[in-house]
């Protein structure tokens, strides 16, 4: 009787630590923040063969922040096999369309700078925190991005996506470990923000 008990007893034990490994689990690989997007639904975003990659808005108190990730979005999207154009082009189109800054672009100039630049889209967006933060007794890096994707035939915006990555992850609250670099953060999240529309 007193083995039944004490065998009863092992296996609520070993469920119970089952569950709570399972739940710790979900918290790990479950609770990362989700890509929000936008796709325009009678758009064909994967025809988009090239693309102007507009300068970024820059809302970090990190200098150069903008740069950084308006180099990793054209990397990314070379590594898919689109062309983009080159930044030089972009400037020389804005003066010859007298358009002042990306802010205040309108549907009829996203269609000059294709028609310009023989591109089939332009994609623009902001950097909304690239930094490491520090707790009590570790630091992590955390990359937040909203990119904007218009079709430069009608103008409008045909893909839209936020995206964070990075943080305060479960391993760095609790054992102290670190979720990379704030390059490799920075790559992940420009990344699995494309991954996002144009797949893996």
């Amino acid at each position: 009787m007193h083995d039944t008990i004490t065998n009863e007893r092992q296996s609520r034990f070993h469920v119970s630590v089952f569950s709570v490994l399972c739940l710790s689990m979900f918290f790990i690989f479950g609770c990362g923040s989700a890509i929000k997007q936008y796709t325009r639904p009678d758009f064909d975003v994967s025809a988009i063969k090239t693309v102007a990659v507009m300068p970024i808005e820059n809302f970090t108190s990190e200098n150069y922040a903008d740069e950084k990730i308006r180099s990793k979005i054209s990397i990314e999207l070379l590594s898919r096999g689109i062309n983009i154009i080159e930044p030089g082009e972009i400037v020389m189109a804005f003066k010859e369309l007298k358009i002042k800054s990306v802010d205040s672009m309108r549907n009829k100039d996203m269609v000059g700078i294709g028609a310009m630049l023989k591109a089939d889209a332009v994609l623009t967006g902001s950097v909304e925190a690239f930094g490491v933060s520090k707790g009590i007794t570790v630091s992590y890096p955390e990359v937040s991005v909203h990119l904007i994707m218009f079709d430069t035939v009608s103008g409008n915006i045909v893909w839209s996506a936020w995206h964070t990555s990075g943080g305060a992850s479960f391993w760095t609250r609790h054992f102290g470990a670190e979720g990379g670099t704030l390059d490799d953060v920075s790559e992940r999240v420009i990344k699995e923000a494309f991954d996002s529309v144009y797949g893996h």
